[in-house]
């Protein structure tokens, strides 16, 4: 058992055995001398151990898991393309693994159609969303979500992107509200009737030249898969 695992951490590490002797400060065959069904002093076994990043035990077949050290050793052996491609999966299986543990929270939100030139149209009915709560921002009043378009003109499609508004103490219901995103764009929010008709994005960052603010828009949350 212990050459069998022996030799597959060697080939697995991309050396031959005389490389690992010489590393390791061994005579030559040393190692491979052990196919003969020996087992290594307890010194030497803790010597291999810690060069291959796993357990005496493992090499000694009484345990099969593998320590980080281990992986390291195997992240290590590959080419740069690999590593990426390697590191990219294990980041999508954390992201699904995050996303099935996430407490989510249904939000009611108001849907905006873009129309063209800024403009969006309103839909009579709200539509409710499953929302991951450690994406809420800390407060909020109302949350818009965008169908087409973009407040942004760094971002080409707004679907699913929800817009979350917090109202200044002053806020009225029939009134041109003005809403402050990332103290450069504002997103015009007209209202009456307690209705809301169009919202529509200016690129006017002359503060100056800017109506006053009803209220800010506090988090701009992107994304194609809200359900």
């Amino acid at each position: 058992m212990f050459y069998d695992r022996l030799k597959k951490l060697v080939t697995e590490s991309h050396k031959s055995f005389n490389r690992v002797e010489r590393e390791l400060g061994y005579p030559r065959n040393a190692l491979a001398n052990y196919r003969l069904g020996k087992e290594p002093s307890a010194k030497r076994l803790t010597e291999i151990a810690d060069y291959f990043g796993v357990t005496s035990e493992y090499l000694l077949g009484k345990d099969d898991e593998y320590s980080y050290k281990k992986a390291q050793l195997l992240f290590d052996g590959l080419d740069e393309e690999r590593k990426q491609k390697l590191l990219e999966y294990i980041q999508e299986r954390i992201d699904v693994l995050k996303s099935m543990e996430e407490t989510f929270v249904s939000l009611s939100a108001t849907r905006f159609v873009y129309c063209g030139n800024d403009t969006w149209t309103i839909q009579s009915n709200d539509r409710t969303i499953n929302f991951p709560v450690s994406q809420l921002p800390e407060d909020y009043d109302a949350v818009f979500e965008l169908v087409g378009g973009a407040l942004e003109p760094t971002s080409p499609n707004a679907t699913g992107n929800l817009i979350f508004i917090k109202y200044d103490e002053n806020n009225q219901v029939s009134a041109v509200h003005t809403f402050q995103l990332d103290h450069e764009h504002y997103a015009k929010l007209l209202t009456g009737d307690g209705k809301v008709f169009y919202l529509n994005r200016s690129d006017n960052t002359e503060y100056e030249d800017v109506p006053v603010t009803c209220g800010k828009i506090g988090k701009v949350y992107h994304s194609t898969s809200l359900l």
